[in-house]
């Protein structure tokens, strides 16, 4: 394991703005037993004339219309020799060094199944370092993804166990991927930062906040349909029409009990607050937070911003709210 092989695999499509600092960070780990993958979905913009620059130090490379981002990583995945894992989108960046660390870390942890770091969030005139909060994550595991992908990797032997990306999801797919993992893999928090994450108003993560709340409500039903005890939380989700009726559900190695499910639904509902209320829908906003108020009033009373979210939604229109975000960031 010293020597381990990595795999890093970046998805990109009409990026070519920040295409080249991915590039750069990656190839600028002079890690020794790197193999770096570049999958392009058929670019128009100026992607090519980049990646052609770089392509005698990249393992493999091909630009062709796909079916999306999960598409991408997952033709990366099937070929990907490397005994750690992980994809870089083409907006995001490693840390220097961050490759000789995670290796020192699965080195010293040979049970782990996926670790996961801190990242720098920068752009839209922000910079902040971010990562998962210890406070519960136990539970924050299987509400969502509590901690930022681009500093999460992987051993190649657990996607060999537990399949690649679901590549219908387009927006909740790393939650998936790495809920499917904590339910049978052990994980480790590292306090490392590992990874830069651009914000900018055309990612995904920052355009799309309601798309995020559909595709994790289908993903907590599935895990909700994946134990023989959860009927009320299931009936639960039902009267906040979220619950996606479907058939599957996942396969788990761990012990998780009642409890567990119960404060993970809390968690969950937050995740769901938080995209929906960055979206602008405040009556799911205000459905939530009532909600959480009146089933959860412990850990309600406890999220200080539970109530100041509860009061916006309930006498905010999403005009004012947007009028205010924007006076916020300084015009």
């Amino acid at each position: 394991m010293k020597n381990a092989k990595v795999t890093i695999i970046t998805p990109s499509y009409n990026q070519a703005q920040y295409l080249e600092a991915t590039i750069q960070s990656i190839l600028g780990q002079n890690y020794p037993h790197l193999e770096y993958m570049i999958f392009d979905g058929g670019s128009q913009d100026n992607s090519l004339k980049i990646i052609e620059k770089y392509q005698k130090h990249l393992t493999y490379w091909e630009s062709e219309k796909d079916k999306g981002q999960s598409h991408a990583i997952n033709k990366g995945l099937s070929k990907a020799t490397g005994e750690i894992i992980t994809w870089i989108n083409s907006d995001d960046q490693l840390m220097p060094n961050a490759l000789h660390k995670i290796v020192s870390y699965f080195e010293a942890n040979p049970s782990v199944g996926f670790l996961h770091g801190k990242t720098l969030l920068f752009g839209q005139g922000k910079e902040v370092i971010k990562g998962a909060e210890s406070k519960d994550l136990h539970y924050k595991y299987l509400a969502g993804l509590p901690f930022p992908q681009p500093s999460a990797f992987f051993r190649k032997s657990v996607i060999d166990e537990l399949g690649l990306l679901e590549e219908d999801y387009h927006y909740g797919m790393d939650y998936d991927f790495f809920l499917r993992m904590i339910l049978n893999h052990e994980a480790l928090q590292v306090q490392d930062v590992l990874s830069k994450y651009l914000l900018h108003k055309s990612s995904k993560s920052v355009s799309q906040q309601n798309f995020f709340a559909q595709d994790y409500a289908k993903i907590f039903s599935k895990l909700l349909r994946s134990f023989p005890f959860t009927s009320e939380l299931i009936k639960q989700m039902k009267s906040l029409e979220m619950y996606d009726e479907r058939d599957d559900s996942y396969q788990v190695k761990k012990y998780f009990s009642i409890d567990d499910l119960t404060t993970a639904f809390f968690y969950h509902l937050r995740f769901q607050l938080i995209f929906y209320f960055e979206a602008g829908e405040l009556d799911w906003a205000y459905r939530i937070t009532s909600f959480l108020r009146k089933n959860y009033p412990t850990l309600y009373q406890q999220d200080k911003e539970l109530a100041q979210v509860n009061w916006r939604a309930k006498w905010l229109s999403k005009n004012i709210l947007s009028f205010l975000r924007w006076i916020k960031r300084g015009r």
